[in-house]
């Protein structure tokens, strides 16, 4: 099961489910609010604890009974909440390039934007055409699809495609999504709960991770009894898409050794 981060898709995994769909059954869901789901009545649902439900709901529906459990970004909070609450559904975790608290505080090296995006989601709430308008420009304004690869990718290893199309799918999703789920996001904290999760764990960590740096998986390493960590040099925020068979390997060597 693939769970990918806030304001992402399924692409952020393309590769990998590309590769194991060959051996294995991959499912993957759009959050509320992205890609193909629509954006719900109740917009306090746009939350980490309405993806668990929602996941839990899927795999339920699909009869699986347990899976191995990939999370990227913010999806690696929904893999962890998912695991402490439903530790008999999984068998495995592969977290990449994710938090365990409070991601404002260390994105980009400090938390510096929380100011800003306090401000976007006040902005949101009081003047949300204002917000639209200026989200709209993303789709001609080109240095914002620059700048968000330099931010979040190895320019020199991505392929630039995939750029675009994350940028595309950025700009067409609603800021309103984009506001309450960091609303959410920000107050994540696992860190008293974290030791208590017993599943066999693999940890990507990139080494060039600007969004969430090396030590936050570093932390989540300390902290969890039955992970490995591993440390993708050259790696950005989206090192499955940087370096993908380097990272498919990793993973298929990890489920190997668990005989999965």
């Amino acid at each position: 099961m693939f769970c990918y981060g806030v304001a992402c898709s399924s692409l952020h995994w393309t590769y990998q489910i590309d590769y194991f769909r060959k051996n294995y059954q991959c499912i993957w869901f759009d959050y509320r609010g992205h890609r193909r789901t629509p954006i719900p009545d109740k917009l306090e649902s746009l939350s980490i604890d309405s993806c668990v439900k929602d996941l839990k709901c899927i795999l339920d529906f699909m009869e699986v009974k347990e899976a191995a459990i990939l999370g990227h970004s913010m999806g690696v909070s929904v893999g962890l909440e998912f695991a402490h609450r439903f530790p008999e559904m999984v068998k495995l975790l592969v977290l990449a390039n994710g938090t365990a608290k409070q991601p404002l505080e260390t994105l980009f090296g400090g938390n510096f934007l929380q100011p800003a995006f306090g401000l976007l989601s006040k902005l949101q709430k009081e003047k949300p055409e204002l917000v639209e308008a200026g989200w709209k420009i993303q789709e001609k304004a080109q240095w914002i699809g620059k700048a968000l690869g330099a931010l979040g990718f190895n320019l020199n290893l991505v392929n630039p495609t995939d750029i675009i199309t994350y940028g595309r799918q950025m700009a067409e999703l609603h800021p309103l999504v984009l506001t309450h789920f960091m609303d959410d996001y920000q107050h994540f904290d696992a860190t008293s709960w974290l030791h208590e999760i017993k599943t066999r764990t693999l940890i990507l960590s990139g080494e060039a991770d600007l969004v969430t740096p090396p030590r936050t998986q570093d932390l989540i390493h300390q902290l969890m009894p039955n992970s490995e960590l591993h440390r993708i040099q050259n790696g950005s925020h989206c090192s499955t898409l940087d370096l993908p068979d380097y990272v498919n390997l990793l993973i298929e060597r990890f489920l190997n050794q668990n005989k999965y």
